[in-house]
């Protein structure tokens, strides 16, 4: 398993993105104890990390939506949230 730990949210939408625009199911991959949210995808072998002040110093859920959504296929959009 590689994890690939980030530390804003543009590098954790550069990771998971194209992962994503392949249409692979994706996971939590949380690691709590440790203050780090991430995700996985199956047939991957990838999981994504990035601590939760990380991610609310380089960003928050309106910046993530707008990264994601490029990757995102039509009818498949996980982020409603707007600014």
């Amino acid at each position: 398993m590689k994890r690939i730990r980030v530390h804003s949210v543009e590098q954790y939408v550069k990771e998971i993105g194209p992962l994503i625009q392949q249409g692979l199911s994706m996971y939590r991959a949380d690691l709590p104890e440790e203050g780090l949210l991430g995700v996985g995808f199956v047939g991957a072998d990838t999981e994504v990390l990035i601590s939760i002040a990380e991610f609310k110093q380089t960003g928050d859920l309106i910046t993530y939506g707008e990264l994601i959504d490029p990757y995102e296929p039509e009818g498949k959009k996980t982020q409603k949230v707007k600014k």
